[in-house]
């Protein structure tokens, strides 16, 4: 939908990032850089937003890299697509019942389609400046959180009915709401536009990032690998329902109890009441977030050290190996 998916994108983006994190922080050490620190993303959006395109244009290993290309390929090829064709086809859906064909600006399509990719761009340069920092919670938190705004945008929305605006097919559905509105719905062209891109990129997206994480293990000294074809096919498996619970499970829940939180409390008290539950429970030490990235990523600790500061280490042995053969 069109209010929702600069946060899915963003976090698509961001996710892709922290499935090849050890791939990336390897090629940032090995880039030749005298410098390999990344920029720090800051508030000043202009700025911010000036480093990105000089380092695009300049070929900086951050976007010089399979990574990244496949990321581009992915939200350009078939996000942006599946998106585009439901705005065409559903407008009263894709728009949370909002408007229509007649009422749609041409500028609203353009900077949606527009979004859609830049959003993940940002997700992806954000993620990665945080993983070459080592501050792996952080980089965590851009998808989890991304996701989470993205479902609570469907579920409460702007006027705590997102729920019933994406279970209804079209605006006069939504307007004479009732529960049954659920089965015209599941009959329309809503559900077979968006089965019919799922079933494309739902794998490939996971095929990729399962395999970036598996490639990323290989890379870890002492880090225990099954050998038997069998244990090979359940971590591809674990590690898949991981990370579609990190996208549609978990974060799916903590909207829906922020939904039911606001609805009965309001969006003040609500609003209280969901912040310390997402803190809590999703996104604080401890809760379920870091665990479940800590078993995805399959890290100790959501904390490493600076790709610089290693690359300084690996220098300095390297002159004191230098220093011994003299």
């Amino acid at each position: 939908m069109v209010q929702v998916d600069v946060f899915w994108s963003y976090g698509l983006g961001s996710l892709f990032a922290l499935s090849a994190f050890r791939q990336l922080r390897k090629l940032q050490a090995e880039s030749g850089t005298k410098d390999p620190r990344p920029d720090s993303f800051d508030l000043q959006v202009p700025e911010a937003a000036k480093r990105l395109v000089r380092k695009l244009e300049k070929g900086d290993v951050v976007f010089n890299n399979q990574y990244f290309t496949k990321t581009l390929l992915f939200l350009s090829l078939l996000f942006v697509p599946s998106g585009a064709n439901l705005l065409w086809s559903v407008p009263d859906w894709e728009t949370m019942q909002v408007s229509g064909y007649e009422k749609i600006p041409g500028w609203l399509v353009s900077g949606f389609t527009f979004t859609n990719v830049t959003q993940g761009i940002l997700g992806y340069w954000v993620t990665y400046n945080l993983l070459m920092k080592g501050k792996y919670y952080r980089a965590a938190l851009q998808t989890t959180i991304a996701h989470l705004a993205f479902w609570f945008i469907l579920v409460n929305g702007w006027d705590k009915k997102g729920y019933q605006r994406f279970f209804s097919k079209d605006r006069r559905a939504f307007e004479n709401w009732k529960w049954t509105n659920f089965f015209p719905w599941l009959g329309s062209d809503v559900v077979r536009i968006l089965i019919a891109y799922g079933t494309v990129f739902t794998p490939v997206m996971l095929n990729w990032m399962t395999k970036w994480f598996r490639e990323g293990y290989e890379m870890e000294e002492g880090l225990e690998r099954p050998e038997d074809k069998y244990e090979k096919y359940l971590e591809i498996m674990r590690l898949d329902a991981d990370l579609l619970f990190v996208m549609f499970g978990i974060t799916m829940d903590f909207a829906i109890v922020a939904h039911l939180l606001i609805r009965w409390f309001g969006w003040v008290f609500g609003g209280t009441a969901t912040a310390a539950a997402v803190y809590s429970g999703l996104i604080g030490k401890r809760g379920i977030g870091p665990w479940l990235f800590k078993r995805i990523m399959k890290v100790d600790s959501l904390e490493g050290p600076p790709v610089w500061e290693l690359l300084a280490a690996e220098d300095a042995f390297e002159e004191e190996l230098a220093s011994i053969g003299t």
